[in-house]
């Protein structure tokens, strides 16, 4: 009984290793010669493109100059992910075995990257000496992995270099490991994002482009890993993650060269919205006298109060056009239509709070007479603005 027992402890690991073999350039005489193709010669391309823009972050100058790097660094880590897919596709794998199998730790310190990223452009917190302790786990799958790594030094002769070393490996294997482990850092990547309320900030736009990106590469990596073990499953499905992790590549290098400005710590709102109002016929001059007319017409004239106010009648009392009238509310003040008239409403109803006249008074009274039509949008308006609740708030400045 033992001894069968141990003969099938050893087919399931030969079993698991066999799925796994190729991608360590080992098993090759069953495999067909190199060559690339479109996708191959693709997706290369795109892994020297990211190592160019790695050389080019690191050594880019100004305020964000510690984000830039780890930014470069984040993209070489793709660059070699994506290399040795594309080993692994080609089957240059053979050739190569050396270059076999680094992507495994890899995927995790992608995830410990941009974390760190997204961390010290919203907080301003520099590396610190504690942060080597997140890259403690991709330390420990590389470790469990040496052995192979060892082994593909050699050549790849031996399907391992000793049985002990077989949990290990495993662990180093590990799908669900890599799916958790990187689902981690992108969820603290979001709690920061959100939790620093960056609604009118100029860094909205560029972290909404980084997170779908790079959240688009974890439900690829969460697919195909989920899909592996089904019958229907399809190896060239992995070409999905590739896609995900060009994409992202894509999305840093295109924003860093057409737009240089926002690696060196420019408004990315007000970049965009120059290019896209360009031809808008507005001069310079003109947009500022629009903008001292809204403002006018806000402060002095109180236009907010009336509860129909819409854009078409907004642009009417400004002797101008609604486009007009968009183009400078999202370039001048960073905001569209109904927040730029809900800022307005809602310090309204806070002055009202103060005066004696208004303390018996409802507060959704209070909100109607501020130009809100429903008490839904006035509470979402009032938490936007004040971070409270409209009732919170008139307990703490009133009592």
């Amino acid at each position: 009984m033992k001894i069968e027992r141990k003969n099938l402890r050893v087919g399931m690991w030969v079993v698991f290793m066999t799925f796994h073999v190729n991608a360590f350039g080992q098993n090759a005489e069953v495999l067909p010669e190199p060559s690339f193709d479109t996708w191959t010669s693709l997706f290369l391309f795109v892994s020297l493109q990211a190592l160019f823009v790695f050389i080019a972050l690191f050594n880019l100058k100004g305020a964000q100059s510690q984000a830039n790097k780890i930014l470069g660094f984040l993209l070489l880590t793709f660059s070699v992910i994506l290399f040795s897919y594309v080993l692994y596709w080609t089957n240059y794998n053979r050739e190569f075995p050396y270059l076999n199998g680094w992507y495994h730790p890899l995927l995790l310190v992608s995830g410990v990257l941009f974390f760190l990223y997204v961390r010290n452009i919203i907080t301003g917190r520099k590396l610190k000496k504690s942060d080597w302790l997140h890259f403690v786990i991709p330390i420990f799958i590389t470790v469990c992995l040496m052995p192979i790594y060892v082994d593909n030094f050699h050549g790849g002769r031996r399907l391992m270099p000793n049985e002990a070393f077989r949990p290990y490996i495993m662990i180093g294997l590990n799908s669900y490991l890599k799916v958790v482990y990187l689902g981690i850092y992108l969820f603290c990547s979001f709690r920061l994002f959100y939790q620093a309320s960056l609604k009118d900030s100029y860094l909205k736009p560029w972290f909404n482009y980084l997170l779908i990106s790079y959240s688009g590469y974890y439900l690829t990596i969460v697919m195909y890993y989920a899909l592996v073990n089904l019958s229907f499953f399809n190896v060239t499905w992995d070409y999905m993650i590739s896609f995900a992790m060009s994409f992202f590549i894509f999305c840093v290098s295109f924003l860093g060269y057409i737009y240089p400005q926002v690696l060196a710590g420019k408004p990315v709102s007000n970049i965009l919205l120059r290019h896209k109002y360009q031809n808008s016929g507005l001069t310079e001059r003109g947009e500022i006298e629009l903008k001292e007319k809204l403002l006018s017409l806000m402060a002095e004239d109180q236009i907010f109060l009336n509860n129909d106010l819409n854009l078409n009648q907004l642009a009417l009392k400004a002797n101008t056009t609604r486009h007009n009238v968009s183009l400078v509310i999202n370039k001048y003040f960073n905001q569209n239509f109904f927040d730029f008239v809900n800022k307005y409403r809602i310090k309204y109803v806070q002055e009202l709070f103060l005066k004696p006249e208004c303390q018996g008074e409802h507060i959704i009274q209070l909100a109607y007479q501020a130009g809100f039509n429903n008490k839904v949008s006035f509470n979402k308006a009032f938490k936007k603005f004040t971070g409270q609740t409209p009732l919170s708030y008139k307990s703490e400045k009133v009592g």
